[in-house]
């Protein structure tokens, strides 16, 4: 009996304590783990890249003699600076002006026979045909005589434009033929840079609107960009590497020296362009965003849970990509425009993990 009523003592004591902690318990939610994601932002598929290009002057000339002789005076050697109109070659004259008086002198004969015909003709001391033969012959007199003062002006080679000597290709006291090349000059104060574009960039570029910052990069100026201007690009494509160049304004860079013949890289940033033109084969991210496994390669993408919210939820993407260029991969299928990208902590992703999503508005397309 006595045992009974220790047990019933112990029960109610343990049902007290048990009572006194009858108080709701509290979970500590776990807070949501931050995530750095960029916003995949499409372009017409200049975006990203970048364009071997070469300097050329703006206005570049060869100049050549029209008529054939020696040499006689080369006036110019490299490096010079020239006028426009400044003689810089001249052939020996001798031979031309020779041929000048000798077609003066048939002029003159020819000129006095015309003269004398035309007195003639009314009379009818002469035919209406003999008169007509005359007259050609006196017209063909003062041809000849003009193309023979004409090529004795030919003689000397004068600069088209102001400019500099690039080239020279002959010396003096040879024999030169007409149209053959005695030296090159250009504006070394106008320069362009020239890129080939290829065919199917140029196709898909006339499908959207806008404007994109071009710039030229030289490996000899470093952490320099220099913004160009959009000049003219070919109408018809190259028959060998079958692309289209196009021609770039270069700015004068101060305290350099930059020459014809120089190499240069050509970036494009992203088209600022409507909905309707875009493609999904022109998003380009960061390469490290994309990861692989025995799938295939994919990416971590943030949906956020509403319009408004910077909370969101992990998926996994699988994506294709095709070219790695300066600005990050080009994904051509599984990406589309405004899609939030994890680019930082991609190992500790899972398939439907809330995350904190923070967008990175440097290396994003666009701010969210």
């Amino acid at each position: 009996m006595q045992r009974i009523v220790q047990t019933v003592i112990v029960i109610s004591m343990l049902s007290s304590v048990s009572a006194c902690d009858d108080r709701p318990q509290v979970q500590a939610e776990e807070p949501l783990r931050p995530v750095r994601t960029i916003v995949a932002s499409a372009s017409d598929g200049f975006a990203g890249r970048d364009f071997p290009g070469i300097v050329i002057a703006e206005n570049r000339a060869d100049l050549a003699f029209r008529v054939a002789g020696r040499l006689k005076e080369l006036l110019i050697k490299e490096g010079d600076q020239v006028t426009k109109g400044q003689v810089i070659a001249r052939l020996d004259q001798t031979d031309f002006k020779i041929e000048l008086e000798d077609k003066k002198a048939n002029f003159e004969k020819a000129k006095a026979n015309f003269t004398r015909s035309a007195k003639l003709l009314e009379p009818g001391h002469i035919s209406q045909r003999e008169f007509d033969e005359i007259k050609a012959n006196y017209s063909t007199a003062e041809a000849h005589m003009k193309a023979a003062r004409q090529n004795l002006i030919y003689t000397e080679l004068k600069a088209p434009f102001d400019g500099s000597i690039t080239k020279i290709y002959v010396d003096n006291f040879e024999e030169v033929m007409a149209k053959g090349k005695i030296a090159t000059l250009q504006d070394l104060k106008s320069m362009e840079v020239e890129i080939d574009v290829p065919e199917s960039l140029m196709i898909r570029a006339k499908r959207g609107e806008g404007t994109r910052n071009i710039y030229a990069t030289f490996d000899a100026i470093k952490d320099k960009e220099f913004l160009l201007k959009f000049r003219e690009v070919s109408a018809q494509a190259d028959e060998t590497t079958h692309a289209y160049k196009i021609r770039l304004s270069l700015p004068v860079i101060e305290n350099y020296t930059i020459l014809p013949g120089m190499t240069a890289t050509v970036s494009v940033d992203n088209v600022k362009t409507s909905d309707s033109a875009l493609d999904e084969t022109d998003i380009i991210i960061p390469s490290h965003a994309v990861m692989e496994d025995s799938k295939g390669r994919f990416v971590y993408i943030a949906e956020p849970e509403s319009t408004s919210s910077m909370i969101g939820v992990i998926h996994r993407r699988d994506v294709t990509t095709s070219r790695l260029t300066s600005r990050g991969l080009a994904v051509t299928s599984g990406l589309h425009q405004d899609d939030l990208v994890v680019v930082a902590g991609m190992s500790k992703m899972q398939e439907g993990l809330r995350v904190r999503l923070m967008v990175d508005p440097e290396l994003s397309g666009k701010d969210r």
